[in-house]
């Protein structure tokens, strides 16, 4: 909608996501100002956290909205039936888009896509420079997904030379630093704007993650000078991605852009997909 100008920060557009750490994601886009999360809107009681499950999204409706002061003159696009996609996507465009004229288009992607795609509100050198220092020549980061084997991740960081610097990305970054704190040159953040722009960082040359959301952020912002390792466990490879990636990541770039499993690679990283965990431990470069 921002590519084809039926939203647009020039005509006093905002976004409302909903979590604070996600804002980062548009205020290059909108303008800090322009970009809201669900703890700042009034009367809204849910407890703001990151869903684990489905059944913890918070579902609010657009009247809910309309009936606060800031936004009672906008028109709502509420995309939260976009939110968690079934495995097989028949999405199109709703009431809300159809009314001010937007259809879904049948091809999205090209290069003023891939520009808006990658503009995010990175971290600050001095921010990155608290987790990584700037001596270190070259460094990788491993998501660790919440719920994830503490014993697996020790594997993953075993895997590796102990002067090569390690980040952990997780939700549960303190508890991970105390039981990991013997560890030499490894630390800890759950910080996703942080994380974002040190995948960005061309010290970086690595990514390991499970497939998941967490791991795609780096389809954005991993260069050319990097590399993903997917491997599944949380979400098992039941289509076979393993195999067959390269022609999910060329489809993904031919039609519209509800690709419900997210193979859009805009940020040049090369990817490598590993059916399980022990694949990827027994695996030699």
């Amino acid at each position: 909608m921002l590519k084809s100008g039926f939203i647009s920060p020039e005509l006093g557009d905002s976004v409302i996501t909903g979590l604070p750490d996600r804002k980062f994601f548009y205020q290059e886009l909108f303008g800090a100002e322009r970009v809201f999360d669900f703890s700042e809107l009034p009367i809204l009681t849910q407890p703001i956290r990151p869903p684990k499950t489905i059944a913890e999204y918070l579902n609010i409706q657009s009247e809910f909205f309309l009936n606060l002061s800031q936004f009672m003159n906008f028109d709502i696009i509420n995309l939260k039936n976009y939110s968690a996609p079934p495995t097989y996507c028949t999405f199109t465009a709703n009431d809300e888009m159809k009314a001010i004229g937007y259809e879904i288009p049948p091809n999205y992607f090209g290069q003023e896509f891939k520009q808006l795609s990658q503009r995010f509100k990175f971290s600050t050198q001095d921010e990155i420079s608290q987790v990584v220092p700037s001596s270190a020549e070259v460094f990788i980061v491993i998501h660790h997904r919440y719920g994830a084997s503490l014993e697996n991740l020790r594997k993953l960081i075993a895997k590796f030379p102990s002067e090569v610097s390690k980040v952990i990305f997780s939700s549960n970054h303190v508890d991970l630093a105390k039981q990991l704190h013997i560890i030499q040159n490894i630390s800890f953040l759950d910080n996703l704007k942080c994380y974002s722009t040190l995948l960005k960082d061309s010290r970086c040359r690595l990514l390991i993650s499970e497939w998941s959301g967490g791991g795609q952020i780096a389809q954005y912002t991993l260069g050319p000078q990097g590399v993903v390792w997917y491997y599944y466990d949380h979400y098992p490879d039941i289509f076979n991605f393993t195999m067959t990636h390269k022609i999910w990541e060329l489809n993904a770039t031919l039609g519209t852009y509800f690709n419900c499993w997210d193979f859009k690679n805009v940020s040049g990283c090369s990817i490598r997909h590993f059916r399980d965990f022990e694949s990827l431990i027994s695996w030699t470069p």
